[in-house]
């Protein structure tokens, strides 16, 4: 398993879809996922450390874990079939036993930030769907267009800076 990061998020103007770009710092590859307006807007949102008035699904599933004695232990991007990545969400139950829950790669990257858990890929997923961080300078303009980004400040989760946070 190789460890990611995330480095960016971004809206793609033209489908108001959102690009979550995440980094393999030792391997100087990304994965770059198209995820949904409001997957994407989760991510940013734990990304930036921002508070809603009221919790959005993945503050809700962390508080339900957290009050149950819970913890997320991992993210895992472990598949990459037919132009869809699929994940697993590794859970810590309260009483010490792990717990394995397939997830869409959007709604666990999400929750993983949102705990501090650390996201990796599958080796496989970074061969199949991986891309060059030489090739991104240039495509990532194309993909955001002139979308309204920031440098993020901070951390995103254990050794994870952000990069292009969408507003």
């Amino acid at each position: 398993m190789i460890a990611l990061s995330l480095m960016s998020v971004g809206m793609v103007e033209e489908t108001a879809s959102v690009i979550v770009i995440l980094r393999a710092p030792d391997q100087g590859r990304l994965l770059v996922m198209e995820v949904g307006l409001l997957e994407g807007r989760a991510i940013a949102l734990e990304a930036e450390g921002a508070k809603t008035p009221r919790p959005l699904t993945h503050e809700l599933t962390h508080r339900v874990l957290d009050a149950l004695g819970g913890t997320v232990a991992q993210v895992v991007i472990r598949e990459f079939r037919e132009k869809t990545f699929y994940a697993d969400l590794a859970l810590r139950s309260a009483d010490g036993r792990d717990v394995v829950v397939d997830a869409r790669p959007s709604d666990a990257i999400a929750l993983a930030l949102r705990s501090g858990a650390p996201i990796f890929a599958a080796e496989a997923v970074l061969a199949a769907a991986g891309i060059d961080e030489d090739e991104i300078a240039d495509e990532e303009e194309d993909w955001f267009g002139d979308a309204e980004k920031e440098e993020g400040e901070g951390e995103a989760g254990p050794e994870s800076g952000t990069g292009n946070v969408l507003h």
